[in-house]
Parts: C-alpha cells; sequence; structure tokens
C-alpha cells in the first residue's frame, strides 16, 4: 500500500513537466501575457473552445505555452481522467 501511495505522490509532483510551448514569426514582442484554461473531458478526447486563442488568430507574432499544473494535474486525477484542465498561456 505505501508503494502505491509514493508512485502517486511522486506522480503528482512531476506531472507539472507536462509542457508546450509554440512559437510564431518573432515570438512575444508586446509584453502582453493572458492566462485562461481549457477545458478537456474523457481523457482530453473532448475539448471546449478556447476564447483566448480566437484572440490571437489575426497575430503576426506571439507565444502560446500550454501546461498542466499540479493543480490541473490533481484535478485530473481526482475525476479519473472524466474533467482534464490545462493552462493556455498566451504572450504576443
Amino acid at each position: 500500500m505505501r508503494k502505491i501511495l509514493l508512485i502517486l505522490i511522486i506522480s503528482l509532483i512531476f506531472s507539472s513537466c507536462y509542457i508546450h510551448k509554440l512559437s510564431y514569426g518573432e515570438g512575444a514582442v508586446e509584453g502582453y501575457t493572458k492566462t485562461d484554461k481549457q477545458h478537456n473531458f474523457i481523457l482530453g478526447f473532448i475539448s471546449e473552445e478556447t476564447s483566448i486563442l480566437e484572440e490571437i488568430k489575426n497575430e503576426k507574432n506571439y507565444e502560446v505555452e500550454i501546461k498542466m499544473t499540479l493543480t490541473d494535474g490533481l484535478i485530473s486525477f481526482l475525476t479519473a481522467g472524466l474533467y482534464v484542465p490545462t493552462t493556455i498561456i498566451v504572450k504576443k
């Protein structure tokens, strides 16, 4: 039982290492940063639209960082993957 608990604790600690960073054009040049949550369901197979991505669709230079924070991983674990939130950070 202790081994299982240890494995769960270690997996929660390292769950924040899930990061994707994408740069378009010259990347972030204006210093503008906005953070939003993306709501995913059923292990991430179904996603809601994210309004923050609509704001940058006509931009030339920006950076998008998509990550699963520790709290996102904990919520995903507690809901057994039925609800999987991710954090999106847009910099332009």
